[in-house]
């Protein structure tokens, strides 16, 4: 599973990091394309706005798939983020990195062959 719980703006929130809405809504936090979400982690003039993004859309993708109809917004987001200790966002970083990886290790699925 993709979800993980994190304590943001003093609440703990449950965040959805393996859904399409995830990508839609990173996208509008941080106004780039999610697949150059790479640029954001390697660049520290940006790692403020890939926190913004990762907590901006885990959330609001946790709520669109469970059909809850209250959204954080943006902004939200930012302020919360800006409250954030810097050991409280590497956690939440490694959090969101945890989620990327597999869920079991192994041989990857046998390649199909060019026709």
């Amino acid at each position: 599973m993709r979800q993980t719980k994190h304590t943001i703006g003093g609440v703990e929130q449950t965040l959805d990091f393996g859904r399409l809405w995830f990508s839609k809504y990173f996208g509008e936090a941080t106004t780039t394309d999610p697949l150059q979400m790479n640029d954001f982690v390697s660049n520290p003039a940006k790692q403020f706005d890939f926190i913004v993004g990762i907590v901006y859309a885990g959330i609001n993708c946790y709520k669109k798939v469970t059909k809850s109809t209250e959204f954080v917004t943006i902004e939200d987001c930012q302020n919360w983020v800006g409250e954030m200790t810097d050991m409280d966002a590497v956690e939440l970083i490694n959090k969101f990195v945890e989620a990327q990886k597999p869920s079991e290790t192994g041989e990857a699925p046998p390649q199909v062959p060019n026709p």
